[in-house]
């Protein structure tokens, strides 16, 4: 069926929403200074229950980056595809995404029916 104009022009305003949000939470989950203490930071000494919770800390935070880097990414694709009139085709089978889909998840590359199928291959692949 294909996306209309409308629907077009939302996508692409979810898209770009979606973007900012990303990019603030890119900039807050920023690795911090190797150097930089929490002593520097607070103005206080940490002991050894402090250490591990700011390594978890930064551990936590570090897997955010990453993952909000790697939605970005996606985000880009979504606007390639978009370009080329293709947003709303499924990468595996062609067939539409379906516009509700793309409003939840403006950057799905895959119909419900294929990333099912990709979900349960995936699943079978992690045993």
């Amino acid at each position: 069926m294909g996306l209309n104009r409308s629907q077009n022009h939302a996508l692409q305003q979810l898209i770009d929403e979606r973007a900012t949000e990303l990019e603030e939470k890119i900039r807050e989950t920023l690795p911090r200074p190797a150097d930089e203490t929490t002593l520097d930071r607070t103005g206080m000494a940490q002991d050894q229950v402090d250490d591990a919770t700011t390594s978890a800390e930064e551990h936590l935070n570090h897997t955010l980056h990453e993952h909000y880097v790697h939605e970005m990414r996606q985000i880009g694709a979504a606007r390639e595809r978009a370009a080329k009139g293709m947003l709303d085709l499924c990468e595996d089978c062609g067939s539409d995404i379906g516009y509700e889909r793309l409003r939840a998840q403006p950057s799905a590359v895959r119909c419900v029916g294929c990333q099912e199928v990709h979900e349960r291959r995936l699943a079978t692949l992690r045993r």
